[in-house]
Protein backbone atom coordinates (compact mmCIF):
# COMPACT_ATOMS: atom_id res chain seq x y z
CA UNK A 1 0.00 0.00 0.00
CA UNK A 2 1.77 3.59 -1.09
CA UNK A 3 2.48 5.35 1.73
CA UNK A 4 3.51 1.88 4.46
CA UNK A 5 6.84 1.84 5.73
CA UNK A 6 8.42 -1.30 7.45
CA UNK A 7 11.59 -3.19 8.55
CA UNK A 8 12.55 -6.50 7.79
CA UNK A 9 14.66 -9.23 9.19
CA UNK A 10 14.70 -7.95 12.83
CA UNK A 11 12.76 -10.01 15.87
CA UNK A 12 10.64 -8.70 18.67
CA UNK A 13 12.05 -11.08 20.99
CA UNK A 14 15.96 -11.82 22.28
CA UNK A 15 17.84 -14.52 21.16
CA UNK A 16 17.83 -18.06 23.32
CA UNK A 17 21.48 -18.65 23.06
CA UNK A 18 22.04 -20.55 26.09
CA UNK A 19 20.60 -23.92 24.91
CA UNK A 20 22.47 -22.92 21.76
CA UNK A 21 25.66 -22.67 23.50
CA UNK A 22 25.17 -25.62 26.04
CA UNK A 23 24.50 -27.97 22.58
CA UNK A 24 27.78 -26.52 21.16
CA UNK A 25 29.87 -27.39 23.91
CA UNK A 26 28.45 -30.92 24.24
CA UNK A 27 29.42 -31.40 20.43
CA UNK A 28 32.79 -30.18 21.48
CA UNK A 29 33.42 -32.33 24.44
CA UNK A 30 32.74 -35.27 22.23
CA UNK A 31 36.69 -35.79 21.94
CA UNK A 32 37.42 -34.95 25.73
CA UNK A 33 34.52 -37.79 26.47
CA UNK A 34 36.32 -40.42 24.35
CA UNK A 35 39.89 -39.56 25.78
CA UNK A 36 37.89 -40.21 29.19
CA UNK A 37 36.57 -43.16 27.86
CA UNK A 38 40.24 -43.92 26.96
CA UNK A 39 41.23 -43.55 30.49
CA UNK A 40 38.75 -45.88 32.18
CA UNK A 41 39.96 -48.34 30.00
CA UNK A 42 43.50 -47.54 30.91
CA UNK A 43 42.82 -48.06 34.54
CA UNK A 44 40.78 -51.39 34.09
CA UNK A 45 43.95 -52.81 32.23
CA UNK A 46 45.98 -51.84 35.35
CA UNK A 47 43.26 -53.04 37.23
CA UNK A 48 44.42 -56.33 35.67
CA UNK A 49 47.43 -55.98 35.34
CA UNK A 50 47.57 -55.54 39.08
CA UNK A 51 45.79 -59.00 39.92
CA UNK A 52 48.16 -60.72 38.00
CA UNK A 53 51.26 -58.84 38.96
CA UNK A 54 50.00 -59.31 42.93
CA UNK A 55 49.82 -63.35 41.98
CA UNK A 56 52.72 -63.52 40.35
CA UNK A 57 54.04 -61.80 43.49
CA UNK A 58 52.66 -64.55 45.70
CA UNK A 59 54.63 -66.97 44.28
CA UNK A 60 57.80 -65.75 45.31
CA UNK A 61 57.69 -66.30 49.14
CA UNK A 62 56.93 -70.29 48.78
CA UNK A 63 60.03 -70.52 45.92
CA UNK A 64 62.27 -68.52 48.02
CA UNK A 65 61.85 -70.48 50.98
CA UNK A 66 62.75 -73.83 48.78
CA UNK A 67 66.00 -72.22 48.75
CA UNK A 68 66.20 -72.09 52.10
CA UNK A 69 68.68 -74.90 54.32
CA UNK A 70 66.17 -74.01 56.90
CA UNK A 71 62.60 -75.29 55.44
CA UNK A 72 64.29 -78.25 55.16
CA UNK A 73 65.80 -79.09 58.81
CA UNK A 74 62.49 -79.02 60.72
CA UNK A 75 61.69 -82.09 63.15
CA UNK A 76 58.05 -83.14 64.36
CA UNK A 77 57.03 -85.31 67.16
CA UNK A 78 54.58 -88.12 66.89
CA UNK A 79 52.60 -90.45 70.09
CA UNK A 80 51.52 -93.97 70.44
CA UNK A 81 49.30 -92.23 72.75
CA UNK A 82 48.73 -88.47 72.41
CA UNK A 83 46.27 -88.50 75.44
CA UNK A 84 49.17 -89.26 77.48
CA UNK A 85 51.89 -86.39 76.12
CA UNK A 86 52.33 -83.68 73.65
CA UNK A 87 55.32 -81.96 72.87
CA UNK A 88 57.16 -78.64 70.80
CA UNK A 89 60.38 -79.45 69.27
CA UNK A 90 63.07 -77.78 67.71
CA UNK A 91 65.50 -78.23 65.11
CA UNK A 92 68.32 -79.37 66.66
CA UNK A 93 66.39 -82.13 68.21
CA UNK A 94 67.86 -85.85 67.54
CA UNK A 95 65.77 -88.19 66.11
CA UNK A 96 64.84 -91.67 67.84
CA UNK A 97 62.31 -93.17 69.48
CA UNK A 98 61.67 -92.91 73.40
CA UNK A 99 59.39 -94.90 75.74
CA UNK A 100 57.37 -92.94 78.13
CA UNK A 101 55.23 -93.69 81.21
CA UNK A 102 53.81 -90.50 83.41
CA UNK A 103 53.31 -92.17 86.95
CA UNK A 104 51.67 -88.87 88.05
CA UNK A 105 51.04 -85.29 87.03
CA UNK A 106 51.79 -82.16 88.86
CA UNK A 107 49.31 -80.77 91.04
CA UNK A 108 48.87 -77.70 93.01
CA UNK A 109 48.32 -77.44 96.63
CA UNK A 110 44.48 -76.50 98.15
CA UNK A 111 43.82 -75.43 101.35
CA UNK A 112 40.31 -74.94 102.85
CA UNK A 113 40.24 -72.27 105.28
CA UNK A 114 37.35 -72.61 108.13
CA UNK A 115 35.62 -70.19 110.07
CA UNK A 116 34.53 -70.52 114.01
CA UNK A 117 31.41 -68.78 112.90
CA UNK A 118 29.44 -69.26 109.51
CA UNK A 119 29.54 -66.25 107.18
CA UNK A 120 26.34 -66.15 105.67
CA UNK A 121 27.29 -62.92 103.85
CA UNK A 122 30.59 -62.88 101.60
CA UNK A 123 29.91 -59.19 101.68
CA UNK A 124 29.70 -58.53 105.53
CA UNK A 125 32.15 -57.33 106.90
CA UNK A 126 34.55 -58.85 109.77
CA UNK A 127 34.68 -56.37 113.10
CA UNK A 128 37.28 -57.84 114.89
CA UNK A 129 41.10 -57.43 114.44
CA UNK A 130 43.44 -60.04 113.29
CA UNK A 131 45.42 -61.16 110.14
CA UNK A 132 45.19 -64.62 108.11
CA UNK A 133 48.95 -65.43 107.36
CA UNK A 134 49.16 -67.87 104.22
CA UNK A 135 52.56 -70.03 104.66
CA UNK A 136 53.98 -71.15 101.69
CA UNK A 137 57.08 -72.40 99.32
CA UNK A 138 58.04 -70.23 96.30
CA UNK A 139 60.43 -72.56 94.40
CA UNK A 140 61.32 -74.34 97.39
CA UNK A 141 62.02 -71.33 99.52
CA UNK A 142 59.63 -69.82 102.57
CA UNK A 143 57.59 -67.21 102.05
CA UNK A 144 54.23 -65.92 103.48
CA UNK A 145 51.21 -63.64 102.57
CA UNK A 146 49.68 -61.57 105.63
CA UNK A 147 45.84 -60.63 105.18
CA UNK A 148 44.70 -57.77 107.76
CA UNK A 149 41.22 -58.82 107.86
CA UNK A 150 39.78 -56.13 110.11
CA UNK A 151 37.19 -53.86 108.68
CA UNK A 152 36.96 -56.29 105.43
CA UNK A 153 34.57 -58.74 103.76
CA UNK A 154 35.21 -62.09 103.00
CA UNK A 155 34.53 -61.32 99.13
CA UNK A 156 37.82 -58.77 99.72
CA UNK A 157 39.76 -61.05 101.55
CA UNK A 158 39.77 -63.28 98.40
CA UNK A 159 40.62 -60.35 95.91
CA UNK A 160 43.47 -59.83 98.35
CA UNK A 161 44.42 -63.37 97.58
CA UNK A 162 43.88 -62.95 94.02
CA UNK A 163 46.33 -59.88 93.15
CA UNK A 164 49.40 -61.99 94.52
CA UNK A 165 51.92 -63.69 92.14
CA UNK A 166 51.85 -67.14 93.94
CA UNK A 167 48.32 -67.59 95.30
CA UNK A 168 44.61 -67.41 94.37
CA UNK A 169 41.39 -67.94 96.17
CA UNK A 170 37.78 -68.84 95.69
CA UNK A 171 34.53 -69.03 97.96
CA UNK A 172 32.34 -72.03 97.84
CA UNK A 173 29.33 -72.50 100.06
CA UNK A 174 29.60 -75.82 102.27
CA UNK A 175 25.94 -74.76 103.47
CA UNK A 176 22.73 -74.60 101.41
CA UNK A 177 21.03 -71.61 99.60
CA UNK A 178 18.76 -70.95 102.71
CA UNK A 179 21.30 -71.24 104.66
CA UNK A 180 25.01 -70.65 103.59
CA UNK A 181 28.25 -71.03 104.99
CA UNK A 182 30.93 -69.51 102.60
CA UNK A 183 34.35 -70.46 102.97
CA UNK A 184 38.27 -69.98 101.10
CA UNK A 185 39.39 -72.17 99.59
CA UNK A 186 43.13 -71.33 98.37
CA UNK A 187 45.57 -72.79 96.22
CA UNK A 188 49.20 -72.06 94.67
CA UNK A 189 49.35 -70.99 91.11
CA UNK A 190 52.19 -73.24 90.48
CA UNK A 191 52.60 -77.20 90.73
CA UNK A 192 54.74 -79.49 92.92
CA UNK A 193 56.09 -79.54 96.11
CA UNK A 194 58.64 -77.23 95.80
CA UNK A 195 55.78 -74.38 95.67
CA UNK A 196 53.40 -76.06 98.10
CA UNK A 197 51.07 -74.13 101.06
CA UNK A 198 52.80 -75.40 104.68
CA UNK A 199 50.37 -73.81 107.26
CA UNK A 200 47.24 -71.32 107.45
CA UNK A 201 47.10 -69.41 110.61
CA UNK A 202 44.63 -66.75 112.10
CA UNK A 203 46.86 -64.16 114.70
CA UNK A 204 43.57 -64.05 117.01
CA UNK A 205 43.38 -68.32 117.43
CA UNK A 206 46.32 -69.49 117.82
CA UNK A 207 45.47 -73.09 118.12
CA UNK A 208 42.24 -72.29 120.09
CA UNK A 209 38.87 -72.73 118.87
CA UNK A 210 36.76 -70.54 120.44
CA UNK A 211 38.13 -67.29 119.55
CA UNK A 212 39.25 -65.37 116.01
CA UNK A 213 37.84 -65.57 112.73
CA UNK A 214 39.43 -68.57 111.02
CA UNK A 215 40.02 -71.96 112.96
CA UNK A 216 43.08 -73.67 112.82
CA UNK A 217 40.84 -76.94 114.04
CA UNK A 218 42.22 -79.53 111.28
CA UNK A 219 38.46 -80.47 111.21
CA UNK A 220 37.85 -76.55 109.55
CA UNK A 221 41.02 -75.25 108.06
CA UNK A 222 42.79 -78.37 106.24
CA UNK A 223 44.69 -79.16 102.72
CA UNK A 224 42.08 -80.80 100.07
CA UNK A 225 44.53 -81.56 97.81
CA UNK A 226 48.25 -82.35 98.78
CA UNK A 227 50.96 -80.76 96.06
CA UNK A 228 52.80 -83.12 94.17
CA UNK A 229 55.44 -83.39 91.43
CA UNK A 230 55.50 -85.20 88.37
CA UNK A 231 56.58 -88.22 87.59
CA UNK A 232 57.54 -89.52 84.15
CA UNK A 233 59.69 -92.86 83.33
CA UNK A 234 61.61 -92.00 80.47
CA UNK A 235 63.88 -95.21 78.60
CA UNK A 236 63.67 -96.41 82.38
CA UNK A 237 65.04 -93.17 83.57
CA UNK A 238 62.33 -91.46 86.44
CA UNK A 239 62.38 -87.74 86.58
CA UNK A 240 60.34 -85.54 89.35
CA UNK A 241 59.52 -82.42 88.38
CA UNK A 242 56.78 -79.68 89.78
CA UNK A 243 55.63 -78.70 86.44
CA UNK A 244 54.07 -80.98 83.96
CA UNK A 245 56.55 -79.15 81.84
CA UNK A 246 59.74 -80.58 81.11
CA UNK A 247 62.04 -79.03 78.57
CA UNK A 248 65.66 -80.15 78.27
CA UNK A 249 65.11 -83.99 79.30
CA UNK A 250 65.05 -85.08 75.28
CA UNK A 251 67.71 -82.75 73.71
CA UNK A 252 65.65 -80.19 71.36
CA UNK A 253 61.94 -81.50 72.75
CA UNK A 254 59.73 -79.63 75.60
CA UNK A 255 57.14 -82.41 76.90
CA UNK A 256 54.02 -81.47 77.92
CA UNK A 257 52.25 -84.28 80.21
CA UNK A 258 48.80 -84.46 79.85
CA UNK A 259 47.30 -87.70 81.77
CA UNK A 260 48.94 -90.65 83.70
CA UNK A 261 49.82 -93.92 81.07
CA UNK A 262 52.56 -94.90 78.82
CA UNK A 263 53.20 -93.64 74.82
CA UNK A 264 56.17 -94.01 72.36
CA UNK A 265 57.47 -90.81 71.66
CA UNK A 266 59.01 -90.49 67.85
CA UNK A 267 61.32 -87.39 66.51
CA UNK A 268 61.66 -87.67 63.26
CA UNK A 269 62.48 -84.99 60.07
CA UNK A 270 59.16 -82.89 59.42
CA UNK A 271 58.55 -82.72 55.81
CA UNK A 272 55.26 -81.41 55.88
CA UNK A 273 56.79 -77.47 55.80
CA UNK A 274 58.28 -78.58 52.42
CA UNK A 275 55.09 -80.01 51.02
CA UNK A 276 53.67 -77.06 51.93
CA UNK A 277 55.63 -74.63 50.31
CA UNK A 278 55.41 -77.06 46.75
CA UNK A 279 51.54 -76.89 47.37
CA UNK A 280 51.99 -73.15 47.58
CA UNK A 281 53.83 -72.78 44.70
CA UNK A 282 51.30 -75.05 42.49
CA UNK A 283 48.07 -72.89 44.10
CA UNK A 284 49.93 -70.44 43.02
CA UNK A 285 50.43 -71.16 39.64
CA UNK A 286 46.75 -72.03 39.63
CA UNK A 287 45.57 -68.81 40.03
CA UNK A 288 47.86 -67.29 37.72
CA UNK A 289 47.05 -69.16 34.90
CA UNK A 290 43.59 -68.68 35.62
CA UNK A 291 43.46 -64.83 36.00
CA UNK A 292 45.36 -64.33 32.98
CA UNK A 293 43.28 -66.38 30.95
CA UNK A 294 40.50 -64.44 32.16
CA UNK A 295 42.05 -61.28 31.91
CA UNK A 296 43.21 -61.79 28.13
CA UNK A 297 39.91 -63.38 27.15
CA UNK A 298 37.57 -62.29 24.52
CA UNK A 299 36.05 -58.33 25.50
CA UNK A 300 38.46 -58.45 28.62
CA UNK A 301 40.70 -55.07 29.79
CA UNK A 302 43.70 -57.37 28.76
CA UNK A 303 42.46 -59.26 25.45
CA UNK A 304 45.05 -59.37 22.83
CA UNK A 305 48.11 -59.46 25.45
CA UNK A 306 49.48 -62.45 24.09
CA UNK A 307 52.86 -62.07 25.87
CA UNK A 308 51.03 -62.39 29.36
CA UNK A 309 50.02 -65.58 28.44
CA UNK A 310 53.81 -66.72 27.95
CA UNK A 311 53.70 -65.82 31.58
CA UNK A 312 51.91 -68.85 32.99
CA UNK A 313 53.66 -71.20 29.96
CA UNK A 314 57.01 -70.50 31.40
CA UNK A 315 56.23 -70.75 35.22
CA UNK A 316 54.49 -74.16 33.47
CA UNK A 317 57.81 -75.25 32.37
CA UNK A 318 59.43 -74.27 34.79
CA UNK A 319 57.82 -76.52 37.60
CA UNK A 320 57.72 -79.31 35.09
CA UNK A 321 61.46 -79.64 34.53
CA UNK A 322 61.56 -80.36 37.85
CA UNK A 323 58.71 -82.00 39.40
CA UNK A 324 57.44 -83.55 36.02
CA UNK A 325 60.27 -86.09 35.57
CA UNK A 326 59.91 -87.10 39.28
CA UNK A 327 55.95 -88.24 38.65
CA UNK A 328 54.93 -85.46 41.34
CA UNK A 329 52.64 -83.72 39.10
CA UNK A 330 48.69 -84.62 38.28
CA UNK A 331 45.97 -82.21 37.21
CA UNK A 332 42.55 -81.37 39.04
CA UNK A 333 39.68 -82.48 37.60
CA UNK A 334 38.73 -83.06 33.59
CA UNK A 335 40.73 -81.05 31.53
CA UNK A 336 37.62 -79.08 29.89
CA UNK A 337 36.82 -77.57 33.56
CA UNK A 338 39.98 -76.98 35.07
CA UNK A 339 42.15 -75.65 31.83
CA UNK A 340 45.59 -77.54 33.17
CA UNK A 341 45.70 -76.69 36.89
CA UNK A 342 48.11 -78.79 38.68
CA UNK A 343 48.48 -80.85 41.84
CA UNK A 344 50.86 -82.79 44.03
CA UNK A 345 50.77 -86.29 43.86
CA UNK A 346 51.07 -87.02 48.03
CA UNK A 347 52.62 -90.56 47.78
CA UNK A 348 54.78 -89.81 44.95
CA UNK A 349 56.16 -86.98 47.34
CA UNK A 350 56.48 -89.26 50.21
CA UNK A 351 59.13 -91.10 48.10
CA UNK A 352 60.62 -88.50 46.72
CA UNK A 353 61.45 -86.52 49.24
CA UNK A 354 63.81 -89.30 50.50
CA UNK A 355 66.41 -88.97 47.60
CA UNK A 356 69.57 -87.67 48.62
CA UNK A 357 68.71 -85.09 46.04
CA UNK A 358 65.54 -84.26 46.74
CA UNK A 359 66.71 -80.67 48.88
CA UNK A 360 68.89 -79.88 45.63
CA UNK A 361 66.27 -80.71 43.17
CA UNK A 362 63.77 -78.38 45.14
CA UNK A 363 66.43 -75.96 45.87
CA UNK A 364 67.25 -75.65 41.97
CA UNK A 365 63.28 -75.05 41.56
CA UNK A 366 63.29 -72.49 43.86
CA UNK A 367 66.35 -70.44 42.57
CA UNK A 368 64.55 -70.73 39.10
CA UNK A 369 61.68 -69.57 39.87
CA UNK A 370 62.84 -67.35 41.80
CA UNK A 371 64.63 -65.59 38.61
CA UNK A 372 61.90 -65.94 36.62
CA UNK A 373 59.63 -63.92 38.74
CA UNK A 374 61.96 -61.35 39.46
CA UNK A 375 63.15 -60.74 35.76
CA UNK A 376 59.17 -60.33 35.33
CA UNK A 377 57.78 -58.49 38.04
CA UNK A 378 60.18 -55.63 36.80
CA UNK A 379 58.96 -56.14 32.86
CA UNK A 380 54.53 -55.75 34.75
CA UNK A 381 56.16 -52.95 36.86
CA UNK A 382 57.29 -50.82 33.61
CA UNK A 383 54.36 -52.02 31.98
CA UNK A 384 52.59 -50.66 34.99
CA UNK A 385 54.43 -47.38 34.86
CA UNK A 386 53.51 -46.97 30.98
CA UNK A 387 50.00 -46.93 31.75
CA UNK A 388 49.80 -44.48 34.53
CA UNK A 389 52.32 -42.43 31.82
CA UNK A 390 49.32 -42.48 29.08
CA UNK A 391 46.59 -41.96 31.83
CA UNK A 392 48.48 -38.75 32.96
CA UNK A 393 49.21 -37.53 29.49
CA UNK A 394 45.52 -38.00 28.43
CA UNK A 395 44.58 -36.24 31.24
CA UNK A 396 46.78 -33.26 30.66
CA UNK A 397 45.22 -32.88 27.28
CA UNK A 398 41.61 -33.11 28.61
CA UNK A 399 42.53 -30.62 31.14
CA UNK A 400 43.99 -27.81 28.05
CA UNK A 401 41.68 -29.00 25.60
CA UNK A 402 38.74 -28.43 28.17
CA UNK A 403 39.78 -25.10 29.12
CA UNK A 404 39.70 -23.88 25.83
CA UNK A 405 36.33 -25.60 24.66
CA UNK A 406 35.26 -23.44 28.13
CA UNK A 407 37.06 -20.33 27.24
CA UNK A 408 35.72 -20.67 23.77
CA UNK A 409 31.90 -21.10 25.05
CA UNK A 410 32.52 -17.59 27.29
CA UNK A 411 33.59 -15.67 24.50
CA UNK A 412 30.82 -16.98 22.50
CA UNK A 413 28.32 -15.76 25.22
CA UNK A 414 29.73 -12.62 25.91
CA UNK A 415 29.02 -12.21 21.93
CA UNK A 416 25.78 -13.38 21.78
CA UNK A 417 24.95 -11.31 25.23
CA UNK A 418 25.81 -8.10 22.94
CA UNK A 419 24.07 -9.17 20.34
CA UNK A 420 20.99 -9.45 22.91
CA UNK A 421 21.32 -6.01 23.60
CA UNK A 422 21.63 -4.76 20.08
CA UNK A 423 18.65 -6.77 19.09
CA UNK A 424 16.58 -5.23 21.95
CA UNK A 425 17.92 -1.68 20.21
CA UNK A 426 17.01 -2.86 17.32
CA UNK A 427 13.70 -3.47 18.45
CA UNK A 428 13.44 -0.30 20.50
CA UNK A 429 14.56 1.64 17.03
CA UNK A 430 12.02 -0.76 14.78
CA UNK A 431 9.02 0.74 17.35
CA UNK A 432 10.23 4.14 16.53
CA UNK A 433 10.39 4.38 12.95
CA UNK A 434 7.04 2.29 12.65
CA UNK A 435 5.36 5.06 14.88
CA UNK A 436 7.21 7.51 12.76
CA UNK A 437 5.73 6.07 9.83
CA UNK A 438 2.04 5.61 11.05
CA UNK A 439 2.66 9.42 11.83
CA UNK A 440 3.66 10.44 8.60
CA UNK A 441 1.13 7.90 6.68
CA UNK A 442 -1.60 9.81 8.65
CA UNK A 443 -0.54 13.12 7.81
CA UNK A 444 -0.24 12.30 4.68
CA UNK A 445 -3.60 10.96 4.39
CA UNK A 446 -5.14 14.41 6.09
CA UNK A 447 -3.36 16.03 3.02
Amino acid sequence: MAGEFSITNVTGQGFDYQSYLEKYKELKLIPVNLMNQQIEDIKKKKEALNAIYDKLSALMSPSLDLTLETTYETKKASFSNPDVASATVSDDAVDGTYSITVNALATANKWKVGTVAPVTDIDQKFTQSGSLTINYLKDGSATSLVIDYNNKSLRQIMEEINQSEDLEATIINLGSSSSPDYQLIIKSKNTGTDNAITGIDDSLNPGDDTAGIFSEDSTKTYETVAAQNAEVVIDGVTFSNSSNTLSGVINGVTLMLKDTGTTELTISDDYSGVKGKIEDILNGYNQLKTIIRLATGKGQPLQGEASLNSIATSIFGIISSYLGKYGLLDTEGDVETTKGLLKLKEDAFNDFIKRDDAKSVLQDLGRALENYLNAYSDSLYITDQKYSERISSIEERIQSMTESINREIENMRIRFARLNTYLAEMQSLQLRIENFAKGLSLQTNDQ
